[in-house]
């Protein structure tokens, strides 16, 4: 069988001149990103999420997204882990509010809460969801409403920072300066919107290369004084959660300069971004392969020599230099690495 992208590229194959095609093609299915839903699977999400049914009611904090106390059973899971529920879980909301958001006069809040982890996955809001949600549309740099918004920003986690409610905490937390945000809101949007590639990108030859989208990390170089477009930052920088959080950034130029080099050199240090290597850990190109020539790799990376104050790339450098405790400081990737290391060039 042939897949296709869009119900059209399948309609006009094999259904040409059906006034009926497109529509029934979508009517058979919802418009949501796999694995999710698919016509076939055995496992059926259920309407609201296994660790919801049968808890009890609270007034707990929304710390994300609306600052305030809500009432109902999605409150976060690791609430009730033992120690927290007497500082996240109240049957009274003043104490909940008192100890959370004492400045907030607006609190409790009658409303639903957005929470991040559970009440935002659009697939636990309807196994057939036909609700829209406000997500960023960073091609147009405002915050767009509907179901087409990328698949990705449904599933794994992301939902509970790109999927959103309301309009104004999508453009407050992406587009604060943008004024035309949202530039689409709930009068736009119909049911069975369509799918995000129909909406946001041109419809594409069946046997035509789907768009490359780029995945950047950026992490700081202090010695150079600015950050490096790679994932050949030290092991160190990936140990653990609040290391990510603090020296990985995925596609965030800006935030890297910003919070290491401060906000009057972000601009600088955009300019003078290093761009330097990739390391695919997931390569399957030689399977046969059991072990890695690390060697031969690291005569290949730049290394500097002292006594000139220069670096260079000619696989001559000195023999001590390829130990192991000695790499990480002598040998880099990219010129600019080395000169920033050593103050050279």
């Amino acid at each position: 069988f042939e897949i296709y992208r869009t119900s059209k590229e399948c309609c006009d194959v094999h259904f040409e001149g059906s006034p009926t095609c497109l529509q029934d093609s979508k009517d058979s299915h919802p418009p949501f990103p796999w694995p999710i839903h698919f016509p076939g699977l055995e496992i059926e999400r259920q309407d609201v999420p296994n660790g919801e049914i049968g808890r009890e009611i609270f007034w707990f904090p929304d710390l994300h997204n609306e600052l305030n106390c809500f009432q109902g059973r999605n409150y976060e899971s690791w609430m009730l882990d033992e120690g927290f529920p007497a500082y996240y879980l109240f049957t009274d909301p003043q104490k909940c509010c008192e100890l959370w958001f004492p400045a907030n006069f607006d609190c409790p809040d009658a409303e639903t809460a957005v929470n991040p982890e559970e009440d935002h996955a659009a697939y636990y809001a309807d196994p057939y969801p036909g609700n829209g949600y406000f997500f960023p549309d960073f091609s147009v740099n405002s915050c767009g409403f509907g179901q087409d918004y990328p698949s990705w920003m449904g599933s794994m986690g992301y939902e509970k920072w790109y999927l959103f409610t309301k309009g104004e905490h999508c453009c407050q937390k992406y587009f604060p300066a943008v004024t035309n945000c949202p530039y689409e809101d709930e009068t736009q949007f119909q049911d069975g919107y369509g799918y995000y590639w129909e909406s946001y990108q041109d419809n594409l030859p069946h046997g035509e290369a789907y768009p490359t989208i780029y995945n950047h990390t950026y992490y700081p170089n202090m010695h150079a004084g600015t950050c490096v477009n790679g994932t050949d930052y030290p092991d160190w920088m990936a140990q653990d959660r609040d290391f990510i959080r603090l020296y990985l950034y995925n596609n965030d130029p800006e935030g890297c300069c910003k919070y290491w080099f401060g906000d009057y050199e972000v601009e600088s240090c955009v300019n003078n971004i290093i761009q330097s290597t990739y390391i695919d850990d997931s390569s399957t190109d030689a399977p046969n392969v059991t072990a890695v020539n690390k060697t031969e790799e690291y005569l290949e990376m730049w290394y500097p020599v002292i006594f000139r104050k220069i670096c260079r790339n000619d696989r001559d450098m000195p023999s001590w230099m390829l130990v192991p405790g000695y790499v990480e400081w002598y040998l880099f990737n990219t010129r600019d690495q080395c000169c920033a290391a050593f103050g050279f060039c």
